[in-house]
């Protein structure tokens, strides 16, 4: 007799294990599938000689305090039972610009925002002050959403969040057009353009509205240990709960039937039965190869394919140097080094394989002394790419083009802090788009799943949740999820997915006793 769960999740990156940590807390019988002997996805951490890096997440948002807790931190503690202790950032970006203007640290309080941003740009405080408070009102409205038990009902969303619903049209220039901001004072938030990657004239605006909130308003903290310590630890308490966990374990084929998930086949013919799938592989992966019969694809969902354009990757460099980050003068935990200020200009160079006009840095032992032994430290760099030049490389200019761009940033990063950085590598990795396809299987290599333009962003996704719902009982969570990309929104994601079904079984196990 085959196998049956109540549901099944699709692999541990951070959306997958909340599906399956949630399911399993509210007494449901859960199978989680993992493709490789480790859980997280991009989530995790990797070794190279005496250093383990951070493979992705450079902040932890929306966690704060215990006396006031964020959804992360109610989800974690009060809901699942597992509290990590991760440090606080006191300091935000230490921005460097090319272009000769004052290098700058951006402070991470609100009102400190505001004094910063008018004393270099005179009479802006009012419009930028107008500006972040919208900016907290799509927050005030992901937060909202996030409570939910059940599904989101479109006329509460646009009576209790009409300032939501009013963004749900706009680009980030729209809104800040009509709030009257400076295109100079706009130049001082775009340090956390990276997080995002779209130009602000196609970018929709609650997305970037969201990033900005959380950065000013809510704590803002760091992995200790590492993210693979999240990872590592959420799958641990999944299975303390009784979940099923199978590494070394990928799932091949969902079976439909009559519009209808019946099962998963692995990748050793092993069949599971269940009636809901909780998919962290991209739609991309699950309607193009993972459907059986093909037959049972529906035709919508191939359009929504050929709608979305594919999202955001990485360029990043992992580097061990051999000396302090104190004897380095690296004092910072996050950097942002940009040519100027043209966030356009930016994004058309992430489509073409040339030296990048903007970039990220993070160096962890400012804010964690121990992140690597004594004597030595981590620096991190990041640039935005878009996969598909990468994949029209052949083996050999692959090599080398990663390479001149990886030099390129090392050495503009040497340049802009004065430090040798080339002259202490000891350890060194790059990592492409590729290397994420390879490693995560995402569809080109892609991180950030799909561009957040208007017609596709978490707005228009509340208030249309049923038409996603393509075939029964299959749900997408992590970063093609109802919140879309970024850590804490992967996480939200997976718990709001399972919110209906936990329901019905509450609803079912009440009406038995």
């Amino acid at each position: 007799m085959l196998d049956r769960f109540d549901a099944i999740v699709i692999g541990t990156g951070m959306g997958g294990l909340a599906a399956g940590c949630n399911l399993a807390a509210n007494g449901l019988k859960v199978l989680m599938l993992e493709q490789h002997n480790l859980p997280g996805g991009v989530t995790t951490s990797f070794r190279r000689g005496r250093f383990e890096f951070e493979a992705s997440v450079q902040v932890i948002t929306e966690y704060d305090t215990h006396a006031n807790p964020g959804p992360i931190r109610k989800f974690f503690v009060d809901d699942l039972g597992v509290d990590i202790d991760f440090p606080l950032l006191t300091k935000g970006r230490y921005c460097h610009f090319d272009d000769g203007r004052e290098a700058y640290v951006l402070p991470l309080k609100k009102e400190e925002l505001i004094s910063f941003i008018e004393k270099r740009v005179p009479n802006s405080s009012a419009s930028i002050r107008a500006y972040l408070d919208f900016c907290d009102k799509q927050l005030a409205a992901i937060n909202y959403i996030n409570e939910q038990d059940a599904a989101i009902k479109p006329v509460d969303l646009i009576l209790k969040h009409k300032d939501f619903i009013a963004a749900c049209g706009l680009t980030v220039k729209e809104v800040t057009d009509k709030f009257g901001v400076s295109a100079k004072a706009l130049e001082y938030l775009n340090a956390y353009w990276t997080f995002t990657g779209l130009p602000m004239e196609a970018m929709s605006f609650p997305v970037y509205g969201l990033v900005l909130s959380v950065m000013s308003t809510t704590a803002v903290y760091a992995p200790k240990n590492t993210t693979f310590e999240i990872s590592a630890r959420l799958a641990e308490r999944f299975m303390e709960m009784g979940g099923t966990l199978l590494y070394n374990t990928r799932a091949e084929k969902i079976l439909v039937e009559n519009g209808r998930v019946t099962g998963i086949v692995t990748n050793r013919n092993e069949r599971f039965l269940t009636g809901e799938i909780y998919s962290n592989a991209l739609p991309h992966n699950v309607f193009n190869n993972m459907i059986y019969p093909k037959s049972e694809v529906p035709i919508q969902a191939l359009k929504n394919l050929n709608m979305r354009s594919e999202g955001t990757s990485f360029l990043s460099l992992y580097m061990g140097l051999n000396r302090s980050a104190q004897e380095l003068g690296l004092t910072h935990f996050m950097y942002y080094f940009a040519k100027d200020g043209n966030i356009s200009a930016m994004y058309d160079k992430m489509s073409r394989l040339e030296p990048t006009d903007c970039f990220a840095g993070m160096c962890p032992n400012p804010l964690i002394p121990d992140a690597s032994p004594e004597g030595t430290c981590i620096f991190h760099l990041e640039t935005l790419t878009k996969s598909a030049p990468w994949a029209s490389l052949s083996q050999k200019d692959y090599f080398s083009k990663k390479n001149e761009l990886a030099k390129d940033l090392i050495d503009r990063a040497s340049d802009a802090l004065k430090v040798p950085i080339s002259k202490h590598i000891e350890e060194i990795e790059v990592a492409t788009p590729m290397t994420f396809s390879r490693y995560i299987g995402s569809y080109m290599g892609n991180v950030y799943a799909y561009d957040h333009r208007v017609f596709d962003s978490v707005v228009v996704k509340a208030l249309s949740q049923d038409k996603e719902r393509l075939i029964s009982g299959l749900h997408f969570v992590g970063n093609s999820g109802l919140l879309l990309a970024g850590f804490p929104s992967t996480i939200l994601s997976g718990r709001l997915a399972t919110v209906e079904q936990i329901k019905a079984h509450a609803a079912k196990e009440g009406g038995q006793k």
